[in-house]
């Protein structure tokens, strides 16, 4: 039985990992002082305050990255491990994580769903093997989403950058508008955003010849997939030492 805390709890995949839990009552287990509040009929808040690894196995963060500096520390103090699902970060928060890592077990990912994961592995391989092939990446969500691109977007481009060799922040493309030269650069890796709907999340990338084009996409359709690729991810981080780690740990996937 693991016992998880959420920081989080309101949001949409806060609830979804809820239900996921709930419905896997033998596996999972919510804090007791977040059980009670929603027994309760409370706000379902996660308060930091009554965080200990005594009620707590394994932190989960969907939450805003503002929060990041508040729940770090609670893990560091408390000897617990920490999954963070958030998004929108910035270089100095991303320190803060990785300097975390280095006395607890931080997972961090911009998208928990397992076959966005293993999306992130195949478009690195493909653009190492189509390696002329000029790359333009779509991302679609729901009007309610901050960020944009998504850090699912970015985490893909940074994937094919990565494949070929190349600085993903000399090669990424997120604005043509106004440009004095419009012309594509053949190592350009370009960004198109869509808001609108309640898109849970789609994200496409286009490696494209002249006469050909190669179209990889996933859509999620239930944020349920989250939940559940987080929960995974928990199990997988209370096994492991102090260190960082990503999606790619859990399923396998560094070494191909």
């Amino acid at each position: 039985m693991l016992t998880v805390a959420i920081n989080g709890l309101r949001g949409r995949v806060g609830q979804e990992l809820v239900k996921v839990i709930d419905a896997h009552s033998e596996l999972y287990q919510l804090t007791d002082f977040q059980s009670k509040s929603i027994d309760d009929g409370g706000e379902r808040q996660f308060d930091l305050a009554l965080v200990s690894s005594e009620n707590t196995q394994v932190v989960i963060d969907f939450s805003a990255p503002d929060l990041c500096e508040q729940v770090l520390n609670t893990c560091i103090t408390n000897n617990l491990p920490l999954v963070i699902g958030t998004t929108g970060f910035d270089n100095v928060q991303l320190q803060q994580i990785e300097a975390a890592a280095r006395q607890i077990p931080v997972l961090l990912s911009p998208n928990m769903s397992l076959s966005v994961n293993v999306l992130f592995k195949v478009c690195q391989m493909v653009a190492a093997r189509l390696s002329k092939a000029e790359v333009e990446i779509t991302e679609s969500h729901h009007r309610y989403k901050k960020d944009a691109p998504s850090g699912t977007a970015i985490r893909l481009g940074e994937a094919i950058a990565a494949g070929r060799g190349h600085d993903f922040e000399q090669v990424a493309c997120y604005n043509r508008y106004g440009k004095h030269n419009a012309t594509r650069s053949p190592e350009e890796i370009g960004f198109s955003v869509i808001r609108g709907g309640d898109i849970v999340g789609r994200h496409s990338v286009e490696f494209i010849y002249d006469g050909e084009i190669l179209n990889l996409t996933s859509e999620i359709t239930n944020r349920g997939s989250f939940a559940s690729g987080a929960l995974q991810a928990a199990e997988f981080l209370v096994k492991q030492p102090a260190g960082f780690y990503t999606m790619e740990d859990v399923l396998g996937l560094r070494d191909i």
